[in-house]
């Protein structure tokens, strides 16, 4: 499976159901990098064998079995598995609503200062393995189906967070509070942003999706994304682009238009910039046509 088909596969897989607030997707690290990408959701990343590294903005993570990696819904990531060494894994995701709802307070390990926060807990240590415990419990109620399974699935996200929050008290002090509150308004940005991203769109335009100035919109969506609206914007609109080259026959000039770009020129321009190719010869590269060529 190539790289463009993993993310989009696990996107089209993640949304968690109404009932349980979860989803539990098992998944093999690709060997070759998947694009940098978000989620809408909450992750939890559980190593079930082989070794693999996850990558953001400014740290990488080897991974190996009974480890976890935590990742917030605003920060972009990416992962592989180390040749001979096919990682395998338990991706849990859910809503930051499905936990608000429960006690506010459960969502501070996801909201954290990138300077001081260490998005991976080794599986020697006892909360990976307790967590791993759970795990394996809300794959077995998910599978089975029980009477009242999904309060029970929710009960396990619950304790899962509980635990994550009393291991990551340290590195998630006083200072979290406000930073929550100024990552719910840039939440509501976000959601503008990937709705729209395809239009001739603005910071003025997130800025009323934030109910803020654009001045102030520009400040804190830099402080909690780590970078400007812009690189957000552009990267999005590239991430969008690689896909349609690797999954569609649709022509390039159609491609440019659909995600967003103003001019071929700009498209190309900014592509090669982020991928370090044209947007041709990563067709030929990915897709499954040049692949047979």
């Amino acid at each position: 499976m190539d790289i463009i088909q993993s993310v989009e596969a696990i996107r089209n897989n993640h949304l968690p159901s109404a009932e349980t607030g979860v989803s539990l997707v098992p998944w093999t690290l690709p060997t070759i990098p998947e694009i940098p990408h978000w989620h809408d959701t909450l992750e939890i990343c559980y190593c079930l064998s082989g070794k693999g590294v996850f990558y953001f903005k400014n740290r990488e993570y080897d991974i190996e079995p009974g480890d976890l990696i935590i990742v917030n819904n605003v920060e972009r990531h990416t992962s592989k598995s180390y040749r001979g060494r096919t990682c395998s894994n338990m991706f849990l995701f859910f809503q930051a609503s499905t936990i608000e709802q429960l006690d506010f307070h459960l969502l501070r390990p996801f909201i954290y200062d990138r300077e001081r926060f260490t998005h991976r807990i080794p599986g020697q240590l006892p909360i990976a393995q307790d967590i791993g415990k759970l795990i394996q419990q809300m794959q077995e109620e998910l599978a089975e189906r029980r009477p009242a399974y999904g309060t029970l699935v929710k009960s396990l996200l619950f304790h899962i967070c509980s635990l994550l929050a009393r291991h990551y008290d340290a590195e998630t002090d006083g200072a979290w509070k406000p930073f929550y509150s100024k990552y719910a308004t840039v939440r509501a940005g976000l959601a503008y942003i990937q709705s729209h991203y395809r239009e001739s769109i603005h910071l003025e335009d997130v800025a009323r999706a934030m109910s803020l100035s654009p001045s102030r919109a520009r400040h804190l969506f830099a402080e909690v994304m780590g970078e400007r609206f812009k690189t957000y914007l552009l990267h999005l609109r590239v991430q969008a682009a690689q896909r349609l080259l690797v999954q569609t026959d649709m022509p390039i000039e159609d491609i440019c238009e659909q995600c967003g770009f103003q001019s071929i020129s700009s498209f190309y321009r900014e592509f090669r910039k982020l991928v370090n190719e044209t947007p041709l010869s990563y067709k030929k590269r990915y897709s499954p046509a040049g692949r047979d060529t």
